[in-house]
């Protein structure tokens, strides 16, 4: 080996330990972290579940009304690809059949059934007052 690629290969190597050691230390070097700008005092779950029937815009709009910094919602797909705004993928508990809402095409969805129970909070039932919130 020459002493130029000697002297080539000690640079470029020491060069390299040298940067990584560098990006090691102080990772920000490249890439400033990211400020965050949403800062969320107040979630509403399920849109606020327990003061309205959760996950609908009666719910939205009251914890918005209220205050709320985030909406916290879930989403699920009909076997005909339709989003519906719904906690559980099992509709069950809010209408008293066992089928999961992706089995299902969005007009064969069932209606709500009219109480619905919180189920973070046992023994809170919330009644309902619409007949059909699918459609």
């Amino acid at each position: 080996m020459s002493t130029s690629a000697a002297i080539y290969l000690l640079s470029t190597l020491g060069g390299y330990v040298m940067t990584s050691f560098l990006l090691l230390k102080y990772p920000t070097l490249l890439h400033q972290r990211k400020k965050q700008r949403f800062l969320s005092k107040h979630i509403s779950h399920r849109g606020g579940a327990g003061e309205n029937l959760e996950n609908t815009m009666a719910a939205f709009r009251h914890a918005v009304n209220m205050g709320t910094d985030m909406l916290e919602l879930d989403c699920h797909i009909t076997k005909d690809e339709q989003v519906v705004v719904s906690h559980d993928g099992n509709l069950k508990r809010s209408t008293g059949v066992n089928v999961n809402i992706s089995d299902l095409k969005y007009c064969e969805l069932p209606p709500y059934l009219g109480k619905l129970e919180v189920t973070f909070q046992k023994g809170n039932v919330f009644h309902c007052l619409l007949k059909h919130l699918f459609h």
